[in-house]
């Protein structure tokens, strides 16, 4: 087999679905939460899936008020998922469906690692007109439901027909909250989960409380490559920093 065929081969390597729509992460010594590691190709496949939903959505609600007509990426975890999801709704869409116009909203909850803020703070208001349509929020994740919450009333006090959410997981306060319309796993609501855009975010801010509890740098190195799944190059140009960092 040549490298490009061998290469693609492992990228096209089955994934469990099952076990991914029903994670529970990794314990680590000395915290509370535990972590959870969502591949690349993971985030990919789960976007199949959320598409294939929203996919026959659009058309049991054809010509119909009700289509989804907007989509809103919330900044910053939605962007990724959005990004894919873009590519299978605008892209993949039946040709008879209208295209969905994305745009963006920008609000934080959390500081970081079980870190929230007091209330919901909006960084940038709706970039494209959504009076009178229905919109589509994407976000890579539902905690508490308060994101989800705060979003749809804001945007339906905005002018929106409709809002309909959109998270890859969901936890079981946020669907008791505000459940999600399409989604793709659970979680417990315990477990910090991980994606491929705050990788070093979370390795920034959680080194810094492992070494306060006590942990070595080797310890640290440890946690994040052999239980929580990071890979070592990532692990060996960042540990140092944030471990240095904090003194």
């Amino acid at each position: 087999m040549d490298p490009y065929r061998e290469h693609t081969a492992a990228y096209r390597r089955d994934i469990d679905l099952d076990f991914w729509r029903n994670p529970e992460g990794v314990r680590v010594p000395d915290d509370d939460l535990n972590f959870l590691l969502v591949p690349d190709t993971v985030i990919a496949a789960a976007c199949l899936e959320m598409a294939k939903q929203v996919h026959n959505y659009q058309k049991r609600h054809e010509n119909r008020p009700e289509q989804i007509t907007r989509s809103l990426m919330v900044t910053m975890g939605g962007l990724l998922p959005s990004v894919l999801l873009y590519d299978h709704l605008v892209e993949g869409r039946n040709r008879e469906i209208p295209k969905i116009e994305f745009g963006t909203i920008g609000i934080s909850l959390y500081k970081g690692p079980g870190e929230r803020y007091e209330n919901p703070l909006v960084q940038h208001g709706i970039s494209i007109p959504v009076s009178g349509e229905t919109v589509l929020v994407i976000d890579d994740l539902a905690d508490e439901g308060g994101t989800l919450q705060f979003l749809s009333r804001y945007i339906l006090d905005s002018g929106a027909h409709r809002v309909l959410n959109l998270a890859m997981y969901m936890k079981p306060k946020a669907m008791e909250v505000c459940g999600a319309d399409f989604y793709f796993g659970e979680t417990p609501q315990n477990t910090w989960i991980i994606t491929p855009r705050e990788r070093i975010e979370t390795l920034m801010k959680r080194v810094p409380v492992w070494k306060e509890r006590g942990a070595s740098l080797k310890e640290c190195h440890r946690r994040l490559v052999d239980l929580i799944g990071y890979r070592k190059p990532e692990v060996d140009y960042y540990l140092q920093r944030a471990y240095r960092g904090f003194q």
